[in-house]
C-alpha cells in the first residue's frame, strides 16, 4: 500500500512538473493565434510597401491607404498568397513590420517614399543598414554549425532582451550628446517597436532573432548598403 501511495504521489509530482514545464513554455512560444495575426500583418505590411514602391506618385498619403486595404481583401478571400509566403519567405520579422509601418507613416507626414529618408546633408546613416547585414550572416554562419556558440538558441533567453535594451538605451544617449542624424532616432524606434511587441507577444517564433531579422530584410539590407556605398562614391568622384 505505501508502494502504490509513493508510486501515485511521485506520479503527480511528475505531472505537476510537466504541467509546470508546459506553463513556461507556453510564455515563451506565441499562441497560435498570435502567430498567424503577425503572419497576416507581416505580410500586409511588405506587400503594400513593394506596391507603393511600384506605383510612382508624388503624393503617396493615400497611395498606401488604398493599396493595404486592396491587399487586406486580396489575404482575407485568398488564402494561398499567406500559406505559399510562409513557405517560401518564413513570416517577416517584427522589425520589418516596423520599417515598414514607418515608410508609411513619413509618406503620410508628406516624406520621400525612401526607408529611413533624410536631408541630403545626413546620409551618413545609410551605414545603419550594416547591422540587419551582419546579423544575417551570423545566423546564416550559424545555421551550418561555423560559429563558437549556438547564437540562434540564444534568442529564446531573457538576458539577450535586456541587453538589447541596453545598447538601446546607448544608441539614444549617443543620438542626443551628439546631435546624430534623424534616420538613426528611426532606426533605433523601429527596433525599439519590435523589441517591445516581441516582449508583449513573442511573435513571430518565441525566438527575439525571428522578431529582429529574416531572410527579406537581410537581403534588402545589401541592397540599401550597396546603393549607399556607390552613391558615397558617385559624390567623390565628381567632387
Amino acid at each position: 500500500m505505501a508502494k502504490m501511495a509513493s508510486r501515485a504521489f511521485s506520479q503527480g509530482q511528475a505531472m505537476m512538473l510537466f504541467e509546470y514545464a508546459l506553463s513556461l513554455s507556453s510564455t515563451v512560444l506565441p499562441q497560435l493565434q498570435v502567430q498567424q495575426v503577425f503572419h497576416a500583418a507581416g505580410w500586409l505590411a511588405v506587400l503594400t510597401w513593394f506596391s507603393v514602391q511600384f506605383i510612382r506618385v508624388y503624393d503617396k498619403r493615400w497611395l498606401w491607404l488604398i493599396t493595404s486595404l486592396c491587399w487586406l481583401l486580396v489575404l482575407m478571400l485568398w488564402q494561398a498568397p499567406l500559406s505559399n509566403l510562409g513557405l517560401a519567405f518564413q513570416t517577416p520579422s517584427l522589425l520589418t513590420l516596423c520599417v515598414c509601418v514607418n515608410a508609411a507613416w513619413q509618406d503620410i507626414k508628406g516624406r520621400s517614399h525612401l526607408l529611413f529618408y533624410t536631408a541630403p546633408t545626413e546620409q551618413a546613416h545609410g551605414w545603419i543598414w550594416l547591422l540587419p547585414a551582419i546579423a544575417g550572416w551570423v545566423l546564416w554562419l550559424d545555421t551550418f554549425g561555423l560559429m563558437p556558440w549556438d547564437i540562434y538558441s540564444m534568442g529564446f533567453e531573457q538576458p539577450v532582451v535586456w541587453l538589447a535594451w541596453g545598447l538601446m538605451g546607448v544608441w539614444l544617449a549617443c543620438i542626443y550628446l551628439f546631435a546624430l542624424a534623424g534616420g538613426q532616432m528611426q532606426a533605433v524606434n523601429c527596433w525599439l517597436m519590435a523589441t517591445a511587441l516581441f516582449v508583449l507577444t513573442h511573435a513571430p517564433s518565441g525566438n527575439v532573432w525571428d522578431a529582429w531579422s529574416d531572410p527579406g530584410l537581410w537581403i534588402w539590407a545589401h541592397v540599401k548598403l550597396i546603393h549607399f556605398i556607390w552613391h558615397q562614391r558617385t559624390r567623390i568622384n565628381h567632387s
